[in-house]
């Protein structure tokens, strides 16, 4: 049986405002409990703060995994996510728009704002405006050459992607993507999907194909501050100690759900 907290009703019930409905509930396990609705397109699988992986989820319909740590440090970002994937945003027409490239400081501005993970300053940056008003970003790193490949072949990656909190920009992916290769002719656009959200279906129907998995990273929670905390990154007592210790400490691992490895080729 699910144990509920205070974190747990908090999300619930701001995600049934945001999404206008009664959310259906379904216990996974001491930690982790379903969320669903009829007419919303995807389920919500919520993790308290616990040592643990991700619990397996049946079915064909899309899944998203949120840990209570998340939940709690970007509250705004994860409701707003959720309802653009359940299709409550506003909609724009990347038609509408103009894509031009942005420095460092508005790019990592922008994603500070309305992305979930750390914000990259990347090499190459580029931006969707609708009206004057910056609705999407995309952020690529610089040119690699490729053993086995032609000296004038270089690979890019794509490092970030988001719009604006509340808006989904129809084609801005493409958009931004043609762009891109049309000022550095690719020979191809790597990028891995966190697949705590992701399925890869939108990357695919822009010309990415899956060529790899990255195993779950385990991430360390601080129980006290919710705070999460890359192995690189730990305070220098906890980095320096066991996982026992640490775990004496209050600091909890999790596991997520890893990540997707798909390229775009040349021409894709």
């Amino acid at each position: 049986m699910f144990y509920v907290n205070a974190s747990f009703y908090q999300f619930l019930a701001a995600l049934q405002e945001r999404l206008e409905t009664e959310l259906e509930l379904k216990s996974l396990s001491e930690n982790a409990c379903l969320l669903y609705a009829e007419g919303i397109p995807l389920r919500i699988v919520f993790y308290r703060c616990h040592a643990g992986g991700r619990v397996a989820v049946a079915g064909d319909i899309r899944h998203i995994h949120i840990d209570e740590d998340r939940w709690v440090a970007q509250p705004e970002l994860v409701l707003s996510r959720i309802a653009a994937l359940a299709g409550q945003a506003l909609r724009i027409h990347a038609r509408e728009c103009v894509v031009a490239r942005i420095d460092k400081a508005v790019a990592m501005a922008f994603q500070q704002d309305h992305h979930l993970q750390v914000a990259l300053p990347g090499k190459y940056r580029y931006g969707l405006f609708h009206e004057g008003e910056l609705v999407a970003v995309a952020v690529f790193s610089g040119g690699r050459k490729l053993d086995g490949k032609p000296p004038a072949y270089r690979s890019f990656e794509l490092l970030r992607f988001c719009h604006k909190q509340g808006v989904h920009v129809v084609g801005s992916f493409s958009k931004l993507l043609g762009a891109f290769e049309a000022d550095f002719s690719p020979g191809d656009i790597m990028t891995y999907a966190d697949r705590d959200w992701s399925d890869g279906g939108s990357y695919r129907k822009t010309g990415f194909a899956v060529v790899g998995e990255l195993a779950p990273q385990v991430l360390w929670v601080d129980a006290r501050t919710m705070q999460r905390y890359h192995e690189g990154a730990l305070p220098a007592q906890v980095a320096a100690s066991s996982p026992q210790e640490r775990e004496r400490l209050g600091y909890v691992p999790i596991a997520n759900s890893g990540s997707l490895k798909l390229v775009r080729r040349s021409g894709g």
